[in-house]
């Protein structure tokens, strides 16, 4: 089962959504963006392992898992792991978040941000398990979303965002169509890399 790009950019604008009165709108993407990274990786993680078990059954060794992975999530750091805590839910997802990244030190370090999970001022817990259960409603798992399809709702986040907070898109952001117009005159060649400062 596939979803449309506006299908999903309606569900992840819902989620920042449910926000808004504990949150500042311009503190929405601070907590919006490390749940849609960790829904994502957990969600291809998942997949991965489906893969696994398919070709070596229930018992295939780490070793061999780690081939089909193109990140690896900790025991205990599953997004099925957080859907399960009721109490320091913020404590738990920032436990989670830093050992995914240390398990992925070259991959993800520094992918979720420094947002104030436990701080329950700034973050309610019933906002945050609100938050949590709007996100477990969706299916990001590549076969269902693509990495296009995501990249685009992602830029269609960063708009609303940056919409939100009075700023303008193109402060958090290069449009594509400026990034394919550089690519052009450019003309990159294999090996070469290009930095984008935005």
């Amino acid at each position: 089962m596939s979803i449309t790009l506006q299908e999903l950019e309606s569900r992840l604008w819902a989620a920042a959504n449910s926000l808004r009165g504990p949150v500042d709108p311009a503190n929405f993407k601070e907590f919006i963006f490390p749940l849609l990274f960790l829904k994502r990786i957990d969600d291809t993680w998942r997949e991965e392992q489906e893969r696994v078990i398919a070709d070596f059954g229930e018992d295939a060794d780490a070793e061999v898992a780690a081939d089909y992975h193109r990140f690896w999530v900790p025991d205990g750091c599953h997004w099925s792991d957080l859907i399960k805590a009721h109490e320091n839910v913020g404590v738990t997802l920032q436990t989670m978040l830093d050992r995914i990244q240390q398990a992925n030190p070259e991959t993800l370090a520094g992918i979720f941000g420094n947002a104030p999970w436990s701080d329950r001022d700034k973050l309610p817990e019933p906002a945050l398990l609100n938050l949590i259960e709007t996100f477990s409603a969706l299916d990001l798992r590549p076969s269902v979303v693509s990495h296009d399809l995501l990249g685009n709702a992602y830029e269609y986040l960063l708009k609303q965002f940056a919409d939100e907070s009075g700023k303008k898109a193109g402060e958090f952001f290069t449009p594509r169509y400026v990034v394919r117009t550089l690519t052009r005159i450019l003309d990159p060649q294999p090996g070469e890399s290009i930095y984008d400062p935005a």
